[in-house]
């Protein structure tokens, strides 16, 4: 290899650490006493050397080091190994790999935005709490409307317990995430994230419903709230990733419309087929609206039975066949 060649601490696939080095041998272990110092408890004080040979070639020697010192590729262990390109060797629960000065890097990455990035609203401190008390208060309100007997204290618990037990635990698992891809947990704005998509989809079905009364609408209603709720799971899907992944807002945008598509195809999966669904339990809403809420003229109970007129003359064509 060259005089000069680069040992990368690496993490994953990223790069945590680099370190130039030009005069051999070089010492790399646990202690200070190293030229390149691991944070690793699995590494020994004195781990291994990197030296040059009376023939010029760069060559990674362990020096009896207790755990070890193993090739990547193919996995072996070994005492001795010549410097490549690319070679990479695990001292630990760490792996280093070696590269010259002259390896080629990745084409600079396009900025979206050149400007200085602004603090989006979800970011904020107030942001957090704000989202998460509507979260609660909807939740309660949404289940003491739809209440018709006296107040069942249980099921307001749970209403206020269960967004609260998701939100926390949804935002955890995105946390780690960050942290393990971006190195920050970002655990606030998860949670805000958690509990604005949270409150979108207890909000929506009331909406559509109040939607449906106002305009005297029937079908239809249930692809809409259908539809509406993957736009709400894609945009929380959307941000999340945000802070996950280095991805482009248009790559982003790209895998999340076929993975919503491909969800939503599936969920209603049965209707596209034409499969009738059965329940014993009747589908309806259970909170009262009020009539002066109503926008369109509700159907007439005439002009409805005058439209069954068809359906009676089939059943009837029916019960004469058996």
């Amino acid at each position: 290899m060259d005089e000069v060649i680069f040992l990368e601490v690496l993490e994953g696939d990223a790069v945590d650490a680099r370190h130039r080095l030009e005069r051999f041998p070089v010492s790399v272990g646990r202690a200070y006493t190293n030229d390149v110092i691991l944070d690793d408890p699995k590494v020994s004080a004195e781990h291994l050397r990197i030296e040059r040979r009376e023939d010029g070639v760069l060559v990674v020697r362990d020096v009896g080091s207790q755990n070890g010192t193993w090739r990547v590729d193919p996995w072996a262990r070994l005492a001795e190994m010549e410097l490549g390109p690319d070679a990479r060797v695990a001292v630990g629960d760490t792996v280093l790999r070696f590269r010259s000065r002259d390896h080629a890097v990745a084409d600079t990455v396009i900025a979206e935005a050149p400007a200085a990035p602004r603090e989006r609203l979800f970011e904020r401190a107030r942001a957090f709490p704000v989202a998460m008390l509507s979260l609660l208060g909807l939740s309660l309100l949404e289940s003491h409307l739809g209440n018709y007997g006296r107040t069942d204290w249980g099921s307001l618990t749970v209403a206020v317990v269960m967004p609260l037990v998701l939100t926390l635990l949804w935002a955890g698992g995105w946390s780690v995430a960050s942290r393990i891809a971006r190195r920050q947990f970002h655990y606030r704005t998860h949670a805000t994230i958690a509990a604005l998509v949270l409150l979108g989809a207890v909000a929506l079905p009331p909406l559509i419903t109040l939607l449906g009364f106002s305009l005297a609408v029937g079908s239809g209603l249930g692809w809409l709230q259908h539809l509406c709720f993957l736009v709400l799971m894609g945009w929380g899907l959307f941000w999340h990733l945000r802070y996950v992944t280095r991805w482009e807002s248009g790559r982003l945008v790209r895998v999340l419309v076929v993975v919503t598509l491909v969800f939503g195809a599936l969920s209603r999966a049965d209707d596209l087929l034409g499969n009738e669904s059965f329940s014993t339990s009747l589908d309806f809403p259970r909170t009262l609206l009020p009539p002066s809420l109503r926008l369109v003229r509700a159907q007439s109970v005439e002009s409805f039975f005058e439209g069954t007129d068809g359906l009676r003359e089939s059943v009837d064509a029916l019960a004469k066949e058996e």
